[in-house]
């Protein structure tokens, strides 16, 4: 009784320890593949919508994926992290050959779910893989290098969520989810040097940053993303699009802000508990919408 009540025990730990493992708490990542969908006027659409759902679904399981085979390559440095020491694989809750058979299954759901989509999409995962595995093996140790190849991830996403529903894909996407995820991956790295007491120990490219040139790149970076969405505004053709550019603004401040005395850098999903933030998120997407889908323009007509 005792023993079976003992491997139950460690069964529930190795489920437990796989869905850590994905990251759950990650998945909001995955919400940059909306902005096709929103931003190309397609959100009401529920084709459309439905496409990009299956979009985040893959991945999500793709992500998944390269979680584990990460967290399996880096199973020695991890140990050496205040934090990472805990994730299952690190910590043994969860043995490696279970981890590589559920990161193979996850590997294969993901690729279905994407060759639904089509090919394109389909091709745009298989780069996200390649670009996640090169990261992994080879360039999460070159410095800068690091966290630029962290924004392209971004990017594909984006354009995964363009290729879903089939619409233009605008440049403007591209350089300003390029430029603020860089900030973001700047601003993770700038949080894992002040807080590790061997930064060298858990991340090799630690040595070679220093937080003052750290601080200096997110200033040049939070600097052209604003610059880049207030181009946007400018460009779009829309005069009221530049009535969301105080919130692009305010947004972008605040995180720089908190970086510096809250240390959310590390994990850019404590944003969503500054309520500051979060209102101001809430009002500047309403506000995209309605300049998007034109509503002010259709309320002048009616009161005209």
């Amino acid at each position: 009784m005792a023993r079976a009540h003992t491997d139950e025990t460690r069964f529930v730990g190795t489920l437990s320890g796989l869905l850590k493992e994905m990251r759950p708490w990650q998945w909001y990542k995955q919400s940059v593949l909306l902005l096709g969908l929103v931003f190309s006027r397609s959100l009401f659409d529920p084709v459309a919508a439905a496409n990009v759902i299956l979009g985040i679904v893959a991945f999500c399981a793709i992500a998944g994926t390269t979680y584990i085979g990460n967290d399996i390559l880096d199973i020695e440095d991890d140990r050496n992290h205040p934090r990472k020491k805990h994730r299952p694989i690190a910590s043994g809750q969860v043995p490696i050959a279970v981890a590589v058979s559920f990161a193979f299954l996850l590997f294969v759901g993901g690729l279905a779910v994407s060759w639904s989509l089509g090919p394109l999409f389909l091709l745009v995962v298989c780069t996200y893989l390649v670009q996640n595995t090169l990261y992994s093996l080879v360039l999460k140790d070159i410095v800068i290098v690091d966290v630029m190849v962290i924004a392209v991830g971004f990017v594909l996403r984006a354009i995964a969520g363009v290729v879903a529903i089939d619409v233009y894909l605008s440049p403007w996407l591209v350089v300003c989810t390029f430029l603020g995820a860089l900030m973001l991956a700047l601003g993770k790295r700038r949080h894992e040097m002040v807080v590790s007491d061997d930064p060298a120990a858990s991340r090799a490219t630690l040595a070679e940053y220093t937080e003052e040139t750290l601080d200096q790149l997110l200033v040049v970076v939070l600097a052209a993303l604003l610059v880049s969405y207030s181009l946007y505004t400018f460009f779009r053709g829309n005069p009221w699009m530049m009535s969301t550019l105080p919130f692009a603004f305010f947004a972008a401040f605040r995180y720089h802000f908190l970086a510096h005395t809250r240390d959310v850098g590390g994990d850019p999903k404590f944003l969503l508990g500054d309520r500051p933030f979060l209102a101001n998120l809430a009002v500047w997407g309403l506000l995209v919408v309605a300049v998007r889908y034109e509503i002010p323009v259709r309320l002048l007509e009616v009161i005209a």
